[in-house]
């Protein structure tokens, strides 16, 4: 048995050797890399971060709230900045007259 082991340990080196390389190849291809983990742990890092200071439901129905509430109040603004302008026509109009 070692007489045999002797006379062809090149080629044994050689078949564990490529069955070691192959075994390599097909788990780098299986299993991912540190490197591109640690990229992709960044990347969700930085959108946790996003997350937490983005506003909540409850901050856009505050504002949805606010905006309607502004928006009521130009409604009844209206009417009366149609007739302060009617106003400033009649005075535009009577100055250029006087003059």
């Amino acid at each position: 048995m070692f007489d045999l082991i002797k006379e062809f340990w090149v080629q044994i080196y050689a078949v564990i050797s490529l069955t070691f390389l192959i075994a390599n190849w097909f788990l780098a291809k299986t299993y991912a890399k540190t490197d591109a983990i640690a990229v992709i742990e960044k990347r969700v890092d930085k959108l946790e971060i996003i997350a937490e200071h983005s506003p909540s439901k409850e901050d856009f129905h505050q504002l949805d709230k606010r905006m309607a509430e502004v928006n009521g109040q130009l409604t009844a603004i209206a009417p009366q900045l149609k007739s302060l302008q009617s106003m400033t026509e009649m005075l535009t109009e009577n100055e250029l007259r006087g003059k």
